[in-house]
Order: C-alpha cells, then sequence, then structure tokens
C-alpha cells in the first residue's frame, strides 16, 4: 500500500495531536501602550526657573559649603529649614532668599557648630510670599577685607505662600 506525501504528513499530524505531542502555535501578542518617562507638569509642579540663581559672584567648593537641605528645585514653606556643612571663620556665616531679580526676600545669621572646620549646621530661615514664588537659597560668609559675600552656595528653589 502506498500512502501519498499528503496523507503521511495529515497521519503524523493527527497522531502528534492524539499524543499530545502538537506544537502550538503561539497567538500573537497585543500591542502594549508606551510609557512615558516624564510626568506632565502640573499645576503644584512649576517649571524651574532656569536663571532665578543668576551668575555665581564668588562660587564655594564642597570643603566650603554643602547644603543638604532643601534640595535643588524644592518646594518649601516658612520657615525653611537649610542644613548642611560649612567651614565658617568662628562658625558664623549668612543665609539669604533671593528672588528671581536678587532682591532679599530673607537675610540672617547662621551658626555652625564648629570654626575653620567643615562643621554641621541647622537654621530656620522665615520668609512671606504672597504666591508661590520661584527663589535663590544664598549660604555664605562675609569678606573681612571689603564685606562682599564669599564662597556662595547657591540653591534654587520655590517658595510656597
Amino acid at each position: 500500500m502506498r500512502l501519498s506525501y499528503f496523507t503521511l504528513v495529515v497521519l503524523a499530524g493527527l497522531t502528534a495531536v492524539a499524543c499530545g505531542t502538537a506544537t502550538k502555535i503561539p497567538a500573537p501578542t497585543p500591542a502594549r501602550p508606551t510609557l512615558s518617562a516624564t510626568p506632565a507638569p502640573t499645576a503644584t509642579t512649576p517649571a524651574p526657573v532656569a536663571n532665578v540663581c543668576q551668575a555665581n559672584p564668588a562660587p564655594a567648593t564642597s570643603a566650603q559649603v554643602v547644603v543638604t537641605q532643601p534640595t535643588v528645585y524644592q518646594q518649601v514653606t516658612s520657615p525653611l529649614t537649610v542644613r548642611g556643612s560649612i567651614n565658617a571663620f568662628e562658625a558664623t556665616f549668612r543665609i539669604a532668599i533671593k528672588d528671581a531679580s536678587g532682591n532679599d526676600l530673607a537675610n540672617q545669621m547662621g551658626h555652625s557648630q564648629q570654626g575653620q572646620a567643615l562643621a554641621p549646621f541647622s537654621e530656620s530661615v522665615p520668609f512671606t510670599v504672597s504666591a508661590q514664588t520661584p527663589a535663590c537659597l544664598w549660604v555664605f560668609q562675609i569678606s573681612a577685607k571689603d564685606g562682599s559675600p564669599i564662597t556662595i552656595q547657591q540653591v534654587p528653589i520655590t517658595l510656597l505662600p
């Protein structure tokens, strides 16, 4: 008895199905929606103001001033807690909050735990704004030579009423 090729293929397929060894063809997978990595801006998340801190006239190094709180572009309310470390003469320095035009919204003295060494500090800085305001935090010292700000660390922030 001679079987045709077609008959052999059909019989092999039926035998495979009967024995449970048939290969299943996977169903096509539906396309998955792509997720956006960047969330859309909301009313409570302001776009950072690129020049709110303006040019730093006397930048500090990390051996002179390190600000750990607030973080860059953080939204803050009054009083603002400013934390970090500073190598300040006689453990005294200044903290200022400046608006986008460079005007002081707050300016006060701060104290670190030790002078002439990179030492921790934590200060509370009150401010008043009536609307959400981009601002620049300055932690700095005053030059004994001419009274100008020196070793300035700037942090752009957003003030909330």
